[in-house]
């Protein structure tokens, strides 16, 4: 019994410190790799940048969000960054839902699924669902869309209220959501161009329906390059 007791004491004394001081050394390393690529932000670096370190997957860059401050963050995590092949939306005067297919370098081709993020059916609208099933070689390059209240729901807080996806092969996917039309879309508009990288992944803010919206961005594969 006193050899048993003597165990647990050695366990709770020396390996439990010791493994919550190699926990918070690891998590400093990785903080201070943060801090050496932004000196300058040093003074203004929030615990959203730390936390946003540890879940966006490896070797990209994350932007923005847009949109409102309700809801529950939602991230994509990996240790490669995603390739998109589909994205699925649910919308009616607003977005209720978004959630992509992706798949990694090194896995083969296996297709995961990120999301849904929000309900798709949400105060009972009857969402229309759209899928975009991007091509071979093509890229999502640009997601505009509009920002601004539910007027089918008690929401008082902003949602996104639609969203358009460009690619590569100069396709338009959209409006979704809004008025289905550009001319007719309402709300305060915002643009996510992706410059001469690509839209990889998603991250941002939901609930009951879509509330912020912000991409990972790594540069686009040479011409005639796949990813896995």
């Amino acid at each position: 019994m006193a050899r048993l007791l003597s165990g647990v004491a050695v366990l709770l004394i020396v390996v439990v410190p010791l493994c919550m001081h190699t926990i918070a050394l690891f998590a400093g390393i990785q903080l201070g790799r943060v801090l050496e690529r932004s000196p300058d932000s040093v003074n203004i670096i929030s615990i959203r940048d730390v936390v946003e370190y540890f879940v966006k997957p490896r070797g990209v860059i994350s932007v923005g969000p847009w949109g409102g401050s309700g809801g529950q963050p939602f991230y994509m995590r990996g240790p490669s960054p995603p390739h998109l092949r589909s994205i699925i939306l649910y919308h009616s005067s607003v977005i209720h839902s978004l959630a992509c297919e992706y798949s990694r370098a090194g896995d083969g081709g296996v297709n995961r699924m990120a999301g849904p993020w929000g309900r798709p059916h949400s105060f009972g609208s009857a969402a229309v669902r759209a899928t975009i099933n991007l091509a071979a070689g093509e890229h999502v390059t640009a997601v505009e869309g509009t920002t601004g209240q539910f007027r089918g729901g008690s929401v008082p807080d902003v949602v996104i209220t639609s969203l358009t996806f460009r690619t590569s092969t100069d396709r338009t996917y959209g409006p979704y959501g809004g008025g289905g039309d550009e001319e007719e879309e309402e709300g305060t508009r915002f643009s996510i161009p992706a410059a001469s990288g690509c839209i990889v992944g998603f991250w941002g803010r939901s609930g009951w329906l879509l509330d912020a919206i912000g991409v990972y961005i790594k540069p686009c594969p040479a011409a005639g390059m796949t990813q896995g």
